[in-house]
């Protein structure tokens, strides 16, 4: 059982079929990010967990932001080739869904 509980991490792979296409309201979206959030687990019940959902134009402004940024990093723009296509896939997604944790309240209740 072990074995094949660790050949499946092994072999797990992530497919995106990501597209602009709204197939759920943007209310809805924003109703399970919070449900999420409200009950996902905290180290020390802390509840120090925040998100940011971004969609249309803002999730668009991220994405070309990061891309500015990592392209000056980078300054090749040979070697940012494949950071470009990446970046092209994020940004051709609906919205993103920013996840915080707040260290500095976690790390204040371990004192």
């Amino acid at each position: 059982m072990t074995k094949d509980f660790f050949t499946a991490l092994k072999d797990r792979r992530s497919y995106y079929g990501i597209s602009k296409e709204q197939v759920i309201s943007d209310q809805r979206i924003q109703e399970i990010v919070e449900e999420a959030v409200k009950y996902t687990p905290t180290s020390f019940n802390s509840q120090t967990s925040r998100a940011v959902v971004l969609l249309g134009e803002h999730h668009d402004k991220l994405w070309n932001i990061t891309e500015d940024i990592l392209r000056e990093v980078v300054g090749n723009e040979e070697q940012f080739k494949s950071t470009a296509e990446k970046m092209n896939g994020f940004r051709s997604g609906y919205g993103t869904v920013l996840f915080f944790e707040d260290n500095n309240v976690v790390a204040g209740l371990q004192q």
